[in-house]
């Protein structure tokens, strides 16, 4: 529409009279325009065609009938974002032919045309291939949380469910899956796939379960009697948890090679990436329980998310936090001999802290103006800090209370939709008294976490504080262990713990004397967080810090070494100790656990520590991690230094240790993607040989999809500076990001720590695109964005780079610049 005609056509519209203002149309989809439809839109239907063509060069064509009961008083507007040549020129209004009006990716309905009841659109056009995601020979649609209005016009927002029936005309030779079902469901959990893959069927508790997937490696494809066996496990807890039988009519998946995020859960035909699904050939018990709890999570979410959908995508999180928690349930019935408190803490601490302490942090209930923002919402916070809230409601409530307010929620609003408030009133029904409103107000609806500090008393006793960063007067509710350690000579190691439950309803809670240290004429240490099921930056003196790093090489229970680590961790962050300090503690511990989990930890702790030891240091901490992933007695601990060291070495010994081990493929810990990987850094770090480590590299390759991943990312490694200028240039532009794990690792591989200072030159243009990233990509690249570019970087000139960038964008979303903030925390803490 050119803009005399736009003109005319908005004059029209503030001038006549009945009809829909101007200012009401606007680009996305807006919470105003959702709250009205709601009003007046529903028992809505879907009856869709798609021609798709056997090369991604022709677009998918669709044809489309809507059906719906209205009784609006203004014209109607149904979301499309395209342009206007991608629709035919006339639709069908109720048998009648109408001109088609695309209006900021609107199709606008005359009233006029519509009547009070139902009412039928027929419109036909072209799909366009943002959420589509097409390969040479495959494709998958992923709307959440507005894309499908991209492939077809429709009510894109979570409280217009519908029901769908779906033809998909194919080329010869390709299978689909979709969930056309009679169940209604929103437009971002309508799902197809078709392509080229293989299908196994499998009959667990009676119900038949499908698997599609491309991957050709039978030692692989044998891992899904597994998955079936998880997913049957999973949708047996939860049936038995809700006491709500399975809420849909079929249980399919689709394993994806190059998939964005980890799962998604369309109801009927799940999509899972296929590198956490199939596992290499010596998978950790890391890997084993996250595919597990990836399983359980998506699963899980056909109740809570599918089931009962939130009504605005503002409460998001909702839906997450019930995958995560009780995915974490179910896990503790398939792994019984798994320490699952220790999983727990593992899974969801660090990740939220890593948000949390930060500047980008923000409430685990955002606000949201409108959809095309609505990727902005999603990362550790409503993924892993709520987890750990719903853990300290569990705790407030009881176990079978919130089971009960949850069961009450669900039954209440199956198959519509509710709000977090909602599901507050049935769990303060289910358990009158316990200040649910007020425990929501700190964890949810405000941003942070407290500072939880120690003040001992010339008595013995103790002064437990916590504070509020952001001076608001807030108190978080929550349980958790302290520890009081007093010097006793009766006892083997010259010390006993005595153990205190803490519930801090209040700024401070004061301790009396206990056990042995109100006889002990040495001052006790106070370990703050014992069980580390506390929540929040827990700060302690010098002697305690010794005393922690001490406790992880003595302590029998692994959660509490667990606990340990953390606030070992945390308080090296705050500026209590040193890099060289908590390496030399971390490396000296890690040599003596046999607990696989703890020791997981402790090389993501050494990952961290390693980015930041000096350089002059940098040579023997690298040599002391390669005799450790040579000796270690866990051959997780030994795979994962490898990993490390596979991706950033530097010593020119490790880095010829290393080209050893890739160029014979003499490690058996080590998979294929782990030999790629350490290529990519090898490349680098030996540039007169790239080209032939490359091609030896590619030459191993098994599949096709595994080689076109190859060559994308591969060209990263070329040590031509105008090469890597071009492909960082390439980038910049959407159609050349399209599979964003691939994007995200180029990107990466350029702005590598080895490429500084030259690297510095992608940081503005970079950080420029980054709304144009938000706008075209899923909901997780912003973030994927944000880390590639930033995470190698460490020089004066890049944190000046970032931070004069950050200064001169007041205007930004608030919520990117979080985003930002959040990834570029390492680059620039003090």
């Amino acid at each position: 529409m050119n803009l005399l005609n736009r003109f005319l056509w908005m004059l029209l519209l503030v001038l006549s009279s009945n009809n829909l203002r101007a200012a009401d149309v606007q680009p996305g989809v807006s919470k105003v325009l959702a709250e009205e439809r709601a009003k007046t839109v529903s028992d809505i239907h879907y009856a869709l065609t798609f021609d798709i063509h056997a090369t991604k060069d022709q677009p998918v064509r669709f044809t489309e009938i809507i059906r719906f009961t209205w009784s609006g008083q203004e014209d109607l507007q149904i979301d499309f974002q395209g342009t206007e040549d991608q629709l035919e020129k006339v639709i069908g209004v109720n048998g009648k032919g109408a001109k088609t009006v695309l209006m900021d990716e609107h199709v606008v309905i005359k009233k006029k045309l519509l009547r009070e009841g139902e009412n039928i659109i027929e419109i036909n056009g072209t799909s366009g291939d943002k959420a589509l995601n097409r390969s040479d020979d495959y494709l998958y649609t992923l709307f959440v949380p507005d894309h499908a209005r991209s492939v077809f016009p429709c009510f894109d927002q979570p409280n217009l469910k519908a029901q769908f029936s779906v033809k998909l005309n194919l080329p010869e030779g390709w299978t689909s899956i979709t969930n056309q079902t009679q169940k209604p469901l929103p437009t971002y959990l309508f799902s197809f796939v078709a392509g080229k893959f293989q299908t196994q069927k499998a009959t667990r508790d009676g119900r038949e379960l499908t698997a599609l997937y491309r991957e050709t490696d039978p030692a692989k494809v044998a891992q899904l009697n597994t998955v079936f066996d998880q997913v049957a496990l999973s949708l047996r807890w939860m049936e038995q948890y809700t006491n709500i039988r399975y809420p849909f009519d079929q249980f399919g998946f689709v394993v994806l090679p190059g998939y964005q995020f980890g799962g998604m859960e369309h109801p009927g035909c799940i999509q899972f990436t296929d590198q956490r699904i199939f596992l290499g050939p010596q998978p950790t018990p890391d890997e084993e329980l996250n595919r597990l709890n990836l399983i359980a999570h998506e699963t899980s979410h056909m109740w809570f998310g599918d089931l009962v959908t939130m009504r605005w995508f503002d409460d998001v999180w909702t839906k997450e936090v019930f995958a995560n928690f009780l995915a974490d349930k179910i896990a503790r019935e398939q792994f019984p001999n798994i320490n699952h408190d220790l999983a727990f803490l593992r899974a969801h601490y660090p990740a939220a802290l890593s948000t949390d302490r930060t500047e980008g942090t923000h409430p685990i209930q955002q606000p949201l103006e409108n959809l095309n923002q609505a990727s902005l919402l999603y990362g550790n916070i409503i993924y892993h800090k709520a987890p750990i809230m719903m853990q300290q409601l569990e705790m407030t409530l009881g176990v079978d209370a919130l089971r009960k307010g949850l069961q009450n929620y669900l039954r209440k609003f199956a198959y519509s939709n509710a709000t977090w408030d909602d599901l507050i009133a049935e769990l303060d029904n289910a358990a009158p008294g316990h200040g649910v409103a007020a425990f929501s107000e700190a964890w949810v609806k405000e941003k942070g976490l407290p500072t939880i500090s120690y003040e001992q008393q010339k008595n013995g006793g103790i002064i437990i504080r916590q504070s509020d960063p952001y001076h608001r007067h807030l108190t978080w509710r929550q349980g958790f262990e302290m520890g009081v350690v007093s010097e006793d000579l009766r006892q083997p190691e010259g010390y006993r713990t005595d153990d205190i439950d803490l519930y801090l309803v209040a700024d401070s809670v004061s301790i009396p004397p206990v056990g042995a240290a109100t006889a002990s004429k040495r001052q006790p240490l106070v370990i703050p967080n014992l069980n580390g099921k506390g929540y929040g930056r827990f700060t302690v003196d010098d002697n305690t810090l010794l005393f922690l790093g001490f406790t992880c090489q003595t302590e029998h229970d692994p959660v509490r070494r667990q606990a340990a680590l953390m606030t070992i961790y945390e308080n090296y962050l705050m500026g209590n100790t040193t890099t060289q300090w908590l390496f030399g503690t971390l490396l000296t511990y890690l040599a003596q656990e046999e607990q696989p989990l703890v020791a997981a930890s402790v090389c993501n702790y050494l990952a961290r520590a390693l980015a930041d030891i000096s350089d002059d240091q940098r040579d023997f901490a690298e040599y002391s991690l390669m005799n450790l992933a040579r000796q270690h007695s866990l051959p997780s601990v030994r795979q994962q230094l490898l990993r490390l060291l596979g991706g950033v070495a530097r010593s020119r010994s490790i880095v010829d240790d290393l080209y050893k081990i890739w160029n014979a493929k003499s490690e058996s810990l080590l998979n294929d993607r782990d030999y790629t990987a350490m290529s990519y850094h090898l490349a680098l770090m030996r540039p007169l040989e790239w080209q032939q480590i490359l091609t030896t590299q590619r030459n191993r390759l098994k599949t096709d999809d595994e080689r076109r991943e190859f060559d994308y990312v591969s060209r990263a490694c070329n040590p031509d500076e105008q090469v890597q200028q071009q492909l960082f240039n390439d980038l910049l532009k959407a159609e050349n990001r399209r599979v964003e794990p691939w994007a995200r690792r180029m990107l990466a591989l350029l702005n590598d720590p080895t490429r500084e200072p030259l690297s510095n030159r992608y940081l503005a243009p970079g950080l420029n695109a980054l709304e144009d990233v938000q706008r075209t990509g899923d909901i997780f690249f912003p973030d994927d964005w944000l880390s590639g570019l930033l995470s190698g970087h460490r020089s004066d000139e890049a944190k000046s780079t970032v931070r004069t960038w950050i200064s001169t964008h007041p205007t930004l979303s608030p919520a990117l610049m979080n985003k930002l903030k959040d990834n570029a925390y390492w680059l620039l803490r003090k």
